[in-house]
């Protein structure tokens, strides 16, 4: 991995005063919908790559087209419709001459030093060929040669991840580089975890290539781009299920294998990673009851259900032992995966994007990626338009028995080390299954809320679901 160092000086003003119109429509932007307009957005630190230092990063200043400087920026983005209230926001931008203007190009600005072309550089290749070559990747290949037939993945939601065929990688595939819009200082869990995996030689994740780090603070970096490699002929596993429900055709062999996959996942993650504490029952249910009184203050609509979550949630407390907790994915479902000729991989470790980053960061139950992932054959039955109610529930039933059969010989080899704690009996594993689709589906309404309002009818038919249930059960 390698680390930068910030520049002195912001941007000029003028590329301030830019910013802070064009930031609040793009869609990775933290404070997004109607709440976007009233964000403030104020820089921080710029990181860049200039040719004064005589280092690799510094060599990666003028990378791309001739005259392009690149500069990194972090912003700070406070208002109240920011999680948590302020968040910082990683703008790469490449400024040009007007008459160079490239793929990304926001606007012209007047700046003390003349007019400067601004582009975004998540899209522009001068921002891709900055990163890469600050990573050290790359060296003996043109430039032209490492950013050739790179394009931006488009559907980002939180964060830019480029196609960059011409990256060297061990399979010759080529590489993806994933730009992070929100960071936060410290160890990032889309670089520790998967670089963990790599190095234990489990194929279910791309291979990890490299990461780029800024030190922000004394002692600490923060994450700023992540290197994979390239998973090629992969399908979005999100758009792959859509297309079955569309034509209403079954998901369940594919599920069932991604049940096998995810199962492997936590097995692998209990070897390669630390293990975490014991879970406290009390505080872990506390937990999800301030995220459901947020939910309901966040989304009116869910006020009337507080005292079913509420009932829910304190039977919960009662059956909980004291679990011992580990590294998970974090928000996993269907979009974190890609099916390709050599099966499924699992990709995107940095947890939900609008928990605060010690929470993403945490150990947990596996069974919060198990709901995720449930969740996920619901908005792909909704969005594909599934013409048999039951294609859903089918796929939730395969991809779950083969999870539990993949995950058993795990547990009681782990049963059967120094660290022995309590297994969840098959009832008390459903009764937290449905706490944590359940916490899941609130956080959704919550996002839909906010940015799809049209949408918000998916998970509050979840949470419906699962309240149902919880009322008829014995």
């Amino acid at each position: 991995m390698t680390v930068v160092r910030p520049a002195a000086d912001v941007p000029d003003p003028s590329v301030g005063d830019l910013l802070a119109a064009w930031l609040p429509g793009r869609r990775w932007f933290p404070a997004g919908g109607a709440s976007g307009a009233d964000a403030r957005v104020e820089p921080w630190l710029a990181v860049t790559f200039d040719d004064d230092g005589g280092d690799r990063a510094g060599r990666a200043g003028r990378a791309g087209r001739a005259g392009a400087d690149v500069v990194v920026l972090l912003v700070h983005v406070r208002g109240a419709g920011v999680p948590g209230g302020e968040v910082v926001a990683q703008v790469p931008l490449v400024l040009t001459d007007p008459a160079e203007r490239g793929p990304g190009f926001v606007a012209d600005v007047r700046t003390a030093a003349g007019d400067v072309a601004v582009h975004d550089g998540g899209a522009h290749p001068a921002g891709w060929l900055a990163a890469l070559r600050a990573m050290g990747v790359g060296d003996g290949v043109p430039d032209a040669a490492l950013t050739a037939g790179g394009h931006v993945v488009a559907g980002e939601q939180s964060n830019t991840s480029v196609v960059l065929p011409g990256v060297p990688s061990p399979d010759g595939a080529g590489g993806m580089l994933k730009i992070l819009r929100t960071v936060t200082p410290g160890p990032h869990p889309d670089v520790v975890v998967p670089r963990a995996l790599t190095r234990a030689g489990w194929d279910g994740v791309p291979r990890f290539l490299g990461a780029l780090q800024v030190a922000t603070e004394p002692g600490r970096t923060t994450a700023l781009a992540v290197l994979s490699e390239l998973v090629p002929h992969a399908r979005d596993g999100f758009e792959l299920a859509c297309d079955h429900a569309r034509r209403g055709e079954s998901f369940a062999h594919l599920a069932a294998d991604l049940g096998r996959v995810v199962a492997e996942l936590h097995a692998v993650l209990r070897q390669a990673m630390p293990p975490g504490p014991l879970l406290d029952p009390s505080r872990f249910v506390a937990g999800l009851r301030v995220r459901a009184a947020l939910a309901v203050a966040e989304a009116p609509v869910l006020a009337e259900r507080t005292a079913e979550i509420d009932a829910l949630l304190g039977d919960l407390e009662g059956r909980l032992p004291r679990l011992r907790l580990q590294t998970v994915h974090g928000d996993l479902h269907l979009g974190q995966a890609l099916h390709g000729a050599t099966g499924w991989k699992l990709l995107d470790f940095e947890g939900e994007p609008q928990r605060p980053a010690e929470e993403r960061a945490a150990p947990d139950l596996p069974l919060r990626d198990v709901a995720g992932m449930v969740r996920s054959f619901a908005y792909a039955a909704a969005v594909g338009g599934a013409p048999d109610p039951a294609w859903e529930a089918e796929a939730v039933h395969a991809f779950l028995a083969r999870y539990r059969r993949a995950a058993a010989p795990a547990a009681a080899l782990q049963s059967l080390g120094t660290r022995r704690t309590p297994e969840l009996d098959p009832p008390t594993a459903d009764a937290v299954l449905a706490a944590l689709v359940l916490d899941k589906a609130l956080y959704e309404v919550v996002y839909e809320t906010r940015q799809r309002p049209a949408w918000a009818h998916i998970p509050l038919a979840a949470v419906d679901r699962v309240l149902d249930r919880a009322r008829r059960a014995p």
